[in-house]
């Protein structure tokens, strides 16, 4: 009778400590749960970053130092956040003013842009950056049809904003 209450209650403990011991506080947490930022206003996007891939998607006519992209299929749009060499920044400047005059843009910082953009955007007091918009049609791949590129004021940042 003894042997058979020592059995259950090591029986029990192996159960109990299952039960605890089955993923962390972490991993039981559903998306909805407290301490959990449900604010449609905060970006859970993770940009891309390969060069080569977005290469297959928009025609890039100079080498990219760092680019960050973001493609939503959904919506056939395309972002991306593009830094080029001073040197190649600067052909890529006299290449867009060949097309025409630019016209001042201001854009919302993204979240998931490089710190430098971000940071410009907090010294400014806003949450935008400002720059020179130009079409992309140059850039343009199937399936985007449609697009600008604004080149960020004081930085060698530019950013193409493309959709189908």
């Amino acid at each position: 009778m003894q042997s058979a209450r020592f059995a259950a209650f090591l029986l029990l403990i192996i159960f109990v400590q299952t039960l605890l011991g089955c993923g962390s506080p972490s991993s039981n947490q559903n998306s909805s749960g407290p301490g959990t930022n449900t604010s449609s206003s905060v970006s859970n996007v993770v940009p891309k970053d390969n060069a080569e891939e977005l290469a297959l998607l928009v025609n890039l006519p100079f080498e990219a130092e760092e680019v960050a992209w973001n493609e939503i299929p959904e919506s056939k749009t395309l972002t991306a956040v593009i830094r080029f060499s001073p040197q190649n920044a600067g052909k890529m400047s006299a290449e867009l003013a060949r097309t025409g005059a630019g016209t001042p843009e201001t854009l919302a910082v993204e979240t998931w842009y490089p710190a430098e953009l971000l940071a410009q955007a907090e010294l400014s007091g806003e949450s935008s950056i400002k720059g020179k918009s130009y079409s992309a049609e140059a850039f343009l791949n199937p399936p985007y049809t449609k697009g600008k590129i604004t080149q960020i004021e004081n930085t060698d940042y530019f950013i193409l904003q493309m959709s189908a």
